[in-house]
């Protein structure tokens, strides 16, 4: 059995839908992919090829690692753990993600689970999501029942606040439901809208923060601010804008400008966006950005008549057009 998740990319509103704010998200069409094969051998064995991770658990030590992870969380609720801190290996989310499926009785056979990422680590891309969508997806039609979209949505979530801290609300949302996606005070729209040509999506770097860390380091800072309603305005009006078709560049600048007052712009990316902005483009960064370091991980950048690439390579950066995934989470043939 097979399945797949999309990455995904935050067009605006990252660190603000923490507040309440509105955040709207691409699904694209890089992907984790997961294979599934039945052994001979209790329990799990898995390998991720590019990450470089394997190994075997048995089934009842995963129901104990499930219960174990979940007394981490609880650790980092009562502040004797930070969001960073929770997982103690990246790999954990996908036996946790397949943990939770597991019916009352463990199964009569073992499992090899093969996963492999077009999406890098940390960068932005939603990862850990899609990586706890795909996982989620086999294991519910391996061991249980099939989700709907709105419970992959739900169960995406509460596998990433392992991650994060807290449920990633618009990671969740976009690669379970796939498209243009709009999230407002938990409520999810999946919006029948087409981004267009001139979006691309640009790799900075791993960032040397994580999404926790960083959501963490905002907080203590613009807990309390009213800045987050300038990030509302933004993310409506650019949701307009692509409604209308007309040019978002104005609107990236300025959202840009916002998450480099909070802090999560590290100056390297700073200065490529501001030559991004002399040729008469605009980018911003998409997600957790980072709070220390050179790199921020994903931007997102428009730029219809300017070619980036040269710009790009100059700064060690990658760039691809962004197209998008409409389905979301999902089997394959």
């Amino acid at each position: 059995m097979k399945a797949c998740a999309p990455g995904k990319l935050i067009l605006s509103g990252e660190h603000s839908a923490v507040y309440g704010a509105p955040a709207i998200a691409l699904a694209v069409n890089r992907y984790i992919k997961c294979n599934a094969e039945q052994t001979q051998t209790d329990g799990l064995s898995w390998h991720l090829p590019e990450a470089g991770w394997q190994g075997h658990i048995g089934w009842s030590d995963l129901r104990q690692l499930v219960s174990y992870l979940d007394y981490r969380f609880s650790l980092f609720e009562a502040g004797e753990l930070t969001a960073g801190d929770i997982l103690e290996a990246p790999q954990q989310l996908a036996l946790y993600a397949l943990g939770l499926c597991l019916p009352d009785a463990s199964p009569e056979t073992g499992l090899q689970l093969e996963i492999y990422s077009q999406l890098p680590l940390g960068s932005g891309m939603g990862s850990s999501a899609a990586l706890g969508a795909a996982v989620t997806s086999l294991g519910q039609n391996l061991f249980s029942k099939p989700f709907n979209t709105a419970e992959l949505f739900q169960r995406v979530r509460y596998c990433e606040r392992l991650c994060h801290g807290r449920g990633g609300l618009i990671d969740a949302a976009t690669v379970s439901y796939g498209g243009l996606v709009k999230v407002t005070n938990g409520q999810v729209q999946p919006l029948s809208l087409q981004l267009g040509a001139g979006w691309y999506y640009i790799h900075s770097g791993t960032p040397e923060a994580g999404t926790g860390d960083c959501v963490d380091f905002v907080r203590s800072r613009f807990g309390q601010s009213s800045i987050w309603q300038d990030f509302s305005a933004i993310t409506k009006q650019l949701t307009d804008a692509i409604v209308k078709g007309d040019d978002p560049r104005e609107l990236l600048r300025e959202n840009h400008r916002l998450l480099t007052q909070i802090g999560v712009v590290p100056k390297p990316v700073q200065q490529f966006i501001a030559t991004v902005e002399q040729l008469g483009g605009a980018a911003k960064v998409s997600g957790a950005g980072s709070v220390k370091g050179v790199g921020a991980g994903a931007l997102i950048a428009y730029s219809p008549e300017i070619d980036l690439a040269e710009l790009c390579e100059q700064n060690g950066y990658s760039i691809m057009a962004i197209e998008e995934d409409s389905e979301g989470a999902r089997l394959e043939d």
